[in-house]
């Protein structure tokens, strides 16, 4: 078996608390870096092993991960925490490859907000 690595996206650190609060969507995860105590943002990863030699069916044993930019720290993920922060990566995502522009980018923000409250 081999391990995989997909970088799923970035999510800013202002982000990551429900619009017009100081609640933060990750509750078992400190806002702040644990290890190094400094970044803007965190990498969301995926990675999962894949059968060498055999036709891939599928990924296996997919795990969902946080990572400080800076210090590398990582942390697993749950279903539950991926799902409360996916919009703003797919967002982020959009926006870094020139998809969208900043007035798209920052109407989507607002929409996606909006839903928190």
């Amino acid at each position: 078996m081999k391990r995989d690595t997909e970088v799923i996206g970035k999510i800013k650190w202002h982000q990551m608390f429900k619009p017009n609060t100081e609640e933060w969507l990750l509750k078992r995860i400190n806002p702040k870096c644990e290890n190094c105590n400094n970044n803007d943002y965190y990498i969301i990863d995926t990675t999962f092993y894949k059968p060498l030699g055999v036709l891939p069916l599928g990924k296996i044993d997919k795990i969902i991960r946080i990572i400080c930019p800076k210090c590398k720290e990582v942390i697993e993920l749950d279903r539950e925490e991926f799902v409360s922060i996916r919009p703003f990566i797919k967002i982020n995502n959009l926006f870094e490859s020139g998809k969208i522009d900043e007035y798209q980018y920052k109407y989507r923000l607002e929409k996606i907000e909006e839903k928190y409250h």
